[in-house]
């Protein structure tokens, strides 16, 4: 009979090739009881939140179970290398042209085009400086954020989408990059006519699909089969060894259809750039969990609707 610590050892060793939903034997609690999140025992949920007012630490973060993905010490430090990367074709350099026609500035970094005939959403970054989100960027109801600024952060989220677009696995977890642009400050004034970052003679930018009704993750709108939507997306990133690098709610987009994408790509590492083992795939899908499961949907139960993370 195999100890907890083999049995642990031999999924992770199949991680992320294998999604955490199909491992065998089936995790147990991977994906908490559908609960009654809409009228919880009101005694319950009062006494929880005058709790959170007086610690702003939510009581209930058990509600949901107890994480099922947290490795024991012995695992994290046992050599398991992701071998056999995935390498893509480059995305394509999309040229200014009468391909691309301006339609309106959605923030600072942002604008709204048509491409092709497809509406579109240009993800502008200059290389000294990487724009937050604005109210009206959120109005449209579209996210992105990187981490980290200029090139660098470009890079990464480049190179992250050039590997997820062409992995079939991961298709469906992420919003569809047509391409990149770089070009100099008149190009891409065209496009963005208050581009105000713009200090340089080159100007890099992401072009990405615009889906009407797309709304961040939020702790209003999550339940418990979005989450597990969530995740599932996560460990589609993760089936093309592609680790996120910012687990934060902002990063997850919710669709019309209950599909969530993860956005936000800026700090990503992939296993063809990087020395990764397959223990920091395992980890970070066990960040998504708390995230998912400890915080946000404990968080919607008290009615914290605005938390920091």
């Amino acid at each position: 009979m195999r100890s907890s610590v083999e049995i642990e050892a031999s999924m992770v060793q199949i991680y992320p090739e294998v999604s955490l939903f199909d491992i065998s034997p089936p995790l147990t609690e991977l994906s908490p009881m559908r609960l009654d999140i809409e009228s919880p025992d009101a005694e319950l949920i009062a006494a929880a939140f005058s709790q959170f007012m007086l610690t702003s630490k939510n009581p209930l973060y058990w509600f949901y179970g107890t994480n099922p993905l947290i490795l024991s010490s012995s695992i994290q430090d046992v050599p398991m290398p992701i071998t056999g990367s995935h390498v893509a074709s480059p995305l394509p350099q999309i040229m200014p042209g009468s391909e691309i026609n301006f339609k309106a500035v959605i923030d600072d970094a942002h604008s709204l085009v048509e491409y092709r005939s497809d509406l579109c959403v240009i993800q502008w970054v200059s290389l000294s400086h990487l724009h937050l989100l604005s109210a009206w960027f959120n109005q449209l109801q579209f996210v992105s954020r990187n981490v980290g600024s200029g090139a660098g952060a470009f890079e990464r989220e480049k190179d992250a989408y050039d590997i997820l677009s062409q992995h079939e696995s991961s298709k469906n977890s992420i919003l569809r990059c047509y391409g990149w642009l770089d070009m100099d400050r008149a190009d891409a004034l065209k496009l963005h006519p208050k581009l105000s970052s713009v200090d340089g003679t080159s100007v890099k930018a992401l072009l990405f699909e615009h889906i009407d009704g797309l709304i961040p993750l939020s702790v209003e709108n999550v339940t418990t089969d979005i989450a597990e939507a969530a995740l599932k997306a996560l460990c589609g990133v993760h089936a093309a060894h592609v680790l996120h690098g910012d687990i934060r709610r902002r990063n997850m987009l919710l669709l019309p259809d209950g599909r969530v994408v993860w956005a936000g790509f800026g700090a990503a590492k992939s296993a063809s750039h990087h020395p990764l083992r397959r223990q920091d795939f395992w980890n970070e899908a066990a960040s998504a969990w708390t995230l998912l499961y400890s915080k946000m949907l404990p968080d919607k139960l008290i009615g914290n609707l605005n938390p920091d993370y």
